[in-house]
């Protein structure tokens, strides 16, 4: 008990708090068995049907308990080095963000191919914080993006490229997972990197005075608090020079969306010399239903939680 005392005691406050939001919605979900349809990330019941609140409760449910204890574990590990480095109310404002900027962007991008006749997109339903996952593992891959980083012992890949390296793999080994939901993480990361979310996230001397503000004293007296530190790695993420603006933004994020995927995938078919054995945590997919059938966790839901055809639509 005194180990596990311990090894939460080193978990910073906004990768605590998250963490703990996401596992009793779960114990909700196990206790009062709600339908699950009604919670999940749908583009079609929210742009049509307005139903904005699964906006935000599609990131803090799960379909099953491997789903959030993969989820949990890689958001633990990679909550708690950023938040390390760059201070907890940094950290949670990019997690509310990020919450609501994926969303947007999965159906932006579904409703770009019910325009063009495809409705396949806007019928589908995922879950869980797998976007929020991407996004921060694309932030911490920017943090050093000249090293390497191992995939099961097995391959060796440049950090800029891992993120786009662990999507390849995760559809690979779990083809039925959402690949919009964590595409939409990865594009969210790098905006970020980019600095294209400058205009939305607060500067480094607003976040210290915030540190300093008696009104967040409560939370900032804390052990677990971080205090925003303003160093050069803050600037990773945050420095207005990296920002771009207009067609030429655009272009540039869209030549370097192509760029990675090829490189990512020339790294997964001739691999890449050099050694390791560094354990990487694979981060859980974003389970998806398809119409009326899961899709992915859990493979068959129970009869109460599949809605009827006429409410799928």
């Amino acid at each position: 008990m005194s180990r596990a005392r311990e090894a939460l005691s080193e978990i910073p406050l906004s990768t605590f708090c998250f963490g703990n939001i996401c596992v009793a919605t779960y114990c909700f979900q196990i206790f009062a068995n709600p339908r699950t349809h009604d919670f999940t990330m749908n583009p079609y019941r929210v742009l049509f049907m307005h139903e904005y609140y699964r906006i935000i409760s599609s990131a803090f449910f799960h379909g099953n308990l491997m789903h959030i204890g993969m989820n949990m574990l890689s958001f633990m590990a990679l909550g708690k080095s950023l938040e390390k480095c760059f201070g907890t109310l940094w950290i949670t404002i990019t997690i509310l963000w990020s919450i609501v900027l994926t969303s947007s962007i999965e159906m932006l991008i579904a409703f770009a191919a019910y325009m063009i006749g495809s409705e396949d997109l806007m019928n589908q339903h995922s879950l869980g914080f797998s976007a929020v996952l991407f996004h921060l593992l694309t932030l911490e891959s920017y943090r050093s993006p000249d090293s390497l980083q191992s995939i099961f012992g097995m391959m060796r890949v440049s950090s800029k490229f891992y993120p786009w390296a662990i999507l390849v793999v995760t559809q690979i080994l779990l083809p039925q997972a959402s690949f919009l939901g964590h595409l939409s993480g990865i594009v969210c990361g790098i905006l970020q990197s980019c600095g294209q979310l400058n205009i939305i996230m607060p500067s480094a001397s607003f976040l210290q005075q915030c540190d300093d503000s008696r009104r967040l004293q409560f939370i900032s007296c804390r052990e677990s608090y971080v205090r925003t530190a303003f160093d050069d790695a803050f600037f990773v993420f945050s420095n207005s020079s990296s920002a771009r603006s207009g067609i030429a933004s655009v272009a540039n994020i869209v030549c370097k969306f192509i760029r990675d995927l090829l490189e990512t995938i020339k790294y997964m078919v001739f691999g890449r010399d050099g050694g390791g054995n560094q354990n990487i945590q694979l981060t859980e997919e974003t389970v998806a239903l398809n119409d009326s059938e899961w899709v992915g966790i859990p493979k068959v839901p129970s009869p109460k939680q599949i809605p009827s055809e006429a409410e799928m639509v």
